[in-house]
């Protein structure tokens, strides 16, 4: 009686598989890292290629775990938007007192 029902087609389907990765906005310490680094750049220039250089190894990053281009833009603002975050953080305030004031 079983061997009837092995073709059926629903014991041959297989759910599409998704890859959940750690989203790169929360990785503080990566995120930390780049805008200590940046923010030691002596000109805008090395800061902006030191930040393309980051970018293109989040985009090869995403391409090997096979995540989806609408995924990769929305995961990269989000960790861009962590590091300027970071970086406004990092930043020496200009305000007397501190950035507390």
């Amino acid at each position: 009686m079983i061997d009837r029902y092995r073709n059926l087609p629903l014991f041959e389907w297989s759910p599409a598989c998704r890859l959940i990765s750690f989203p790169p906005g929360k990785q503080v310490g990566i995120i930390r890292q780049v805008a200590a680094k940046w923010l030691g750049h002596h000109s805008s220039r090395q800061a902006d290629a030191y930040a393309i250089q980051v970018d293109d190894e989040i985009q090869e990053r995403f391409s090997q775990l096979g995540i989806l281009p609408n995924e990769k833009k929305r995961l990269s603002e989000e960790f861009w938007n962590a590091v300027r975050a970071e970086i406004r953080r990092q930043r020496p305030s200009s305000r007397p007192g501190g950035s507390a004031a």
